[in-house]
């Protein structure tokens, strides 16, 4: 049966993105891993890259997989939710305020009040967007009690 098993998310910075992740997720980090070699250059089309993996395993088994690439360059996307292709990761966490508190003292604040989804397969979900590192939207959500 096909599943998720991770998301990729591409950083500029791995100490501060892994600070945000492992701070919205509560998971555990493997990594960093360096990876480079013609493999790595043939699957990515950057020749001579490096890269920097680090995942953080949520509690279901999902991975979140964030990749700095080293020694390419790498031109900055707008990961803005309204732009064709972009993309976002929606976390469920159990407490949305206590998980806003931690990321506000990193420094990341929500873009809105807490809502709550009044249909659809969100409904009743309390949810919110925070912008993290690298501008990327994160959405978390807490289930319905």
């Amino acid at each position: 049966m096909p599943r998720l098993h991770h998301i990729g998310i591409t950083v500029s910075d791995t100490a501060t993105a892994t600070a945000f992740y492992r701070t919205a997720t509560d998971g555990e980090v493997i990594g960093p891993l360096v990876k480079s070699g013609p493999a790595v250059e043939a699957a990515t089309g950057y020749p001579g890259v490096e890269i920097l993996l680090t995942f953080i395993r949520l509690a279901d088994g999902v991975f979140l997989e964030l990749a700095e690439y080293r020694g390419a360059d790498t031109p900055r996307i707008d990961p803005d939710n309204g732009h064709t292709g972009a993309a976002h990761p929606a976390i469920v966490v159990t407490d949305i305020e206590a998980s806003l508190a931690r990321l506000a003292a990193l420094g990341h604040h929500p873009l809105s009040p807490t809502m709550t989804a009044t249909a659809g397969p969100l409904e009743g979900y309390r949810y919110v967007y925070v912008l993290g590192p690298d501008d990327v939207h994160v959405e978390l959500l807490q289930e319905p009690h």
